[in-house]
């Protein structure tokens, strides 16, 4: 339906951003159809949203997983992809495996922590102690160290989940007067 209004036919666009190309398989006039992969899977920032929120008033976002902190750098693009078209009132259409406020997983990092991360911890002098993570006796008492933690993405993934709340309201979608 609202590809009907656009005046275009459904069909590949490549965006030309910062000297390198951005192609979306699906955009009709001011609409793109993409897949959560398409927009988080691949090295796209901040600047890539922002400028498809000047070129597309609406985004479709299809097969959004349910996200832990072991997939941070698309949780990352997710939540500053979020934060980009709420700021710009992008309309967006969302499809998900999962409800909205279940997007994000914060208890499995625990479980899941890397070898990786576990021989850097162990090189640190970190470690987990009932679920937070604190430097070892020897460096530093029971301070808080949120590298491996993933506080601040728990926190930025709780305002995501607010603003897509928001973003799927009749008052947001009425906030962006498209077509006129």
């Amino acid at each position: 339906m609202m590809a009907n209004r656009e005046n275009d036919t459904i069909r590949p666009k490549t965006l030309t951003i910062k000297e390198r190309n951005v192609t979306f398989a699906n955009t009709c006039g001011r609409v793109v159809d993409s897949t959560f992969a398409e927009l988080c899977d691949r090295p796209l920032g901040a600047i890539d949203y922002l400028t498809m929120s000047q070129l597309f008033h609406t985004v479709i976002i299809r097969n959004i997983p349910q996200m832990s902190l072991l997939n941070k750098t698309q949780c990352r693009r997710f939540i500053t992809m979020i934060d980009t078209f709420y700021d710009n009132r992008v309309r967006v259409l969302f499809s998900a495996e999962v409800p909205s406020n279940q997007l994000f997983l914060t208890n499995k990092l625990q479980d899941h922590i890397n070898d990786d991360n576990r021989k850097l911890m162990d090189d640190l002098g970190i470690k987990l102690d009932s679920g937070k993570t604190v430097f070892s006796h020897h460096l530093q008492n029971d301070s808080n160290a949120n590298i491996f933690s993933g506080e601040e993405e728990v926190f930025a993934f709780e305002r995501t989940i607010s603003r897509i709340t928001e973003m799927l309201t009749k008052d947001y979608w009425n906030s962006r007067q498209i077509y006129t």
